[in-house]
């Protein structure tokens, strides 16, 4: 997967509604008309792009503040983290691991 380490900063003023969750990790929104409220932890400056490094590390601190978000949810979420950021020789923490569910 490509990955870049250009500065990061969240791209959801840039998008629309659409392309933010496109580039987040979690999605809850029903089926049908997105919002951002519903999308959390973008990894990626917009649909298509390299997943940023930076945006990698800031969602493995942040997964742990989120309200709101179902536990299932942050697990898959965690997951996934811990899949990209070993993918762009990020070290992943113990407590992403045990979100995650991995030892």
């Amino acid at each position: 997967m490509p990955f870049t380490d250009e500065s990061w900063d969240t791209p959801e003023s840039k998008l629309t509604p659409e392309q933010f969750c496109a580039v987040c990790l979690i999605d809850l929104n029903p089926k049908g008309k997105k919002t951002k409220e519903n999308c959390f932890l973008p990894l990626r400056s917009k649909p298509g792009a390299a997943y940023n490094r930076g945006a990698l590390r800031n969602a493995m601190g942040r997964i742990f503040q989120m309200k709101g978000v179902p536990a299932e949810a942050k697990r898959k979420a965690a997951r996934t983290l811990a899949r990209l950021a070993k993918e762009a020789d990020i070290e992943v923490g113990e407590s992403v691991r045990q979100l995650a569910g991995m030892r």
